[in-house]
């Protein structure tokens, strides 16, 4: 299962590079996902600002992909994938979505602690 990920992880960063407007390094993606549905953000450093981009076509496949590959018992509720120096960096959280909050809130607020103002 664990080269099943790393598979599906690298997959995600060539579903990324098709983004030829802007450079790869500097990509960070948010993702929350659950059975049969998948919502992320896509976003490009450029230094001293932000730029949040569209998702390519067969990103959202990928990213349940990525998700179902998991055990069960075993399945994320948020990823934050960051590409930077040519490599890519995947960090997962397990609890449970707060469903008080949405993803919009929770969004700004991981844009928050990364980027600060920016």
């Amino acid at each position: 299962m664990a080269n099943e990920i790393g598979a599906l992880l690298n997959e995600l960063g060539n579903v990324l590079a098709l983004d030829t407007a802007y450079p790869l390094d500097g990509t960070f993606l948010y993702v929350e996902a659950d059975w049969g549905w998948v919502d992320m953000g896509l976003f490009k450093d450029l230094g001293d600002h932000l730029v949040c981009r569209r998702p390519m076509d067969g990103l959202s496949d990928v990213l349940l992909e990525l998700w179902e590959a998991e055990a069960p018992e075993k399945r994320w509720s948020t990823m934050q994938y960051r590409i930077e120096g040519g490599k890519f960096e995947a960090s997962f959280t397990y609890e449970p979505l707060d469903p008080e909050v949405s993803t919009l809130e929770r969004r700004e607020i991981i844009l928050q602690q990364r980027y600060g103002n920016k």
